[in-house]
């Protein structure tokens, strides 16, 4: 139950760190991602505006009359065509720009800073700029998208029309490195660090929170765990300062008054059983001396025996309804599960030969259990007079132990015939008994004494293969 318990804890802890982080991680990361691509598309526009401006210098710098001249070889001999050239040189290192071409309408080179691009050269370029270079024959400036160069770096162009007169005779290219690239890449990293470090900071506070909700859960759902097994010794904590220290408040008034209802019945039960077992003793006391009177052969002494036989019947109910009603305070020793057996056995010997009941011990010697004694003793009693009862008529009862972690296995186990599932699931109910004589008390004391040592019990049986109980108590080492 305990790790049920615990897990859905877990859960809960889980879930809100979850729900947190995640939203605290959609809140960061859109406004990053949100504060990103702002930025880019800036700086992507500001470059954009500054290319068209450098290709619209670069294209009103050059004679258009004289451009348009240009023809294949005349970059050998042509002084127009050195001087246009040594003009675009000194524009591409006053703009910035990698490169600058100027292109005809069949997108081929008329010049070039790039060396070695002779006049007529086909630009593969221009044809995957074409919507852009249809822009330059409208006689508008224009930009291309980012593209990625043979070296890995990423550039844009800029265009603009070259006129002779009035009309567009060529264009103008001019390309640039998108540098900003790097500015967005350390957004982009900062954005990450942020992010990862925001993460990180957020589980922490978190798991804090969590903590701060589901440890007052946690013990009050101990307390009313403990409620519920009857120990309402134990203060409910209130010192949460919130929704959680009203509720324990609630759970400390509710165990209070247990705590005193718990005591009128008890001592209510008290004094019935002292009232209830003062005229029996009379009862006892008297018939035992009509029976003394009485010759050995008459029949009336056979029958004041019963009566006395019935007063002791009586008697042990009182006593079982008060060690089931009774509170409890063990007070635990080492003490070794074969002793246990051995004293228990002896006690029930007797009945043991009477029944035709074989009995069976395995129980390592030196195997310890840290529990009250005499509590244990007298569960023990219970299980193995129950599984006497069992097999009357001849039988094999046995009893064995084993270790397994930190606990010890007690197990008393019978031949006789089983128990159906639904009398299992109310074994250790309190006055549930399938017998036609007895409380229904017993196992429920077993219960009772199990757990009040830190341990648990169990059954199981099947109908016509006997059945076996295990008590879980603590182990001693040993």
């Amino acid at each position: 139950m305990t790790e049920i318990q615990g897990g859905r804890r877990g859960r809960i802890g889980r879930k809100l760190v979850l729900t947190f982080v995640s939203f605290v991680m959609v809140v960061v990361g859109g406004t990053g991602w949100a504060l990103y691509d702002v930025t880019r598309r800036s700086l992507e526009r500001e470059m954009s505006e500054r290319l068209m401006t450098a290709a619209l210098l670069v294209a009103g710098g050059l004679d258009g009359g004289t451009v348009r001249t240009l023809r294949p070889g005349d970059e050998a001999f042509l002084r127009a065509y050195v001087s246009l050239t040594a003009r675009l040189q000194r524009a591409r290192k006053m703009v910035g720009a990698r490169r600058i071409t100027v292109f005809d309408r069949q997108g081929r080179s008329l010049l070039d800073t790039a060396p070695d691009v002779p006049i007529g050269r086909e630009y593969a370029r221009l044809r995957i700029d074409r919507a852009e270079v249809a822009r330059v024959w409208q006689g508008k400036a224009a930009h291309s998208v980012l593209f990625e160069g043979e070296d890995g770096v990423f550039y844009k162009s800029g265009y603009a029309p070259v006129y002779d007169g009035e009309e567009v005779v060529a264009g103008v290219g001019v390309e640039m490195g998108a540098a900003f690239l790097e500015t967005i890449r350390q957004v982009q990293r900062w954005i990450v660090i942020f992010g990862a470090a925001s993460a990180v900071l957020t589980v922490i506070i978190g798991l804090g929170l969590a903590r701060t909700i589901t440890g007052p859960i946690h013990r009050l759902v101990t307390a009313s765990r403990e409620i519920g097994r009857g120990n309402l010794e134990r203060a409910v904590d209130t010192s949460s300062p919130d929704e959680l220290g009203i509720l324990g408040e609630t759970m400390e008034e509710m165990r209070r008054g247990l705590v005193a209802r718990d005591a009128q019945l008890r001592q209510m039960l008290a004094g019935v059983a002292h009232e209830i077992r003062n005229p029996l003793g009379g009862i006892e006391i008297y018939a035992g001396l009509i029976a003394d009177d009485l010759p050995d052969g008459d029949p009336r002494k056979a029958h004041i025996r019963k009566v006395i036989g019935e007063v002791k019947t009586l008697d042990r109910i009182i006593s079982e309804f008060l060690d089931f009603a009774r509170p409890t305070h063990p007070a635990p020793t080492l003490t070794p599960v074969s002793r246990l057996a051995e004293e228990v056995a002896f006690l029930l010997a007797p009945e043991m030969a009477a029944a035709g009941v074989r009995y069976v011990q395995d129980t390592p010697e030196g195997l310890q259990v840290r529990v009250d004694p005499e509590q244990v003793k007298r569960a023990l009693l219970n299980l193995m007079k129950n599984g006497v009862q069992a097999v009357r008529g001849g039988g094999v009862l046995t009893v064995r132990a084993r270790a397994s972690g930190e606990w010890v296995a007690v197990e008393v186990c019978d031949t006789g015939p089983g128990m159906s599932p639904e009398v299992q699931a109310r074994a250790f109910e309190p006055f549930f008994t399938t017998r036609e004589q007895g409380t229904g008390l017993g196992l429920a004391i077993v219960k009772k004494i199990a757990e009040e040592n830190g341990g648990t019990v169990a059954v199981e049986s099947e109908a016509g293969k006997g059945t076996t109980f295990q008590m879980t108590l603590p182990w001693a080492g040993g």
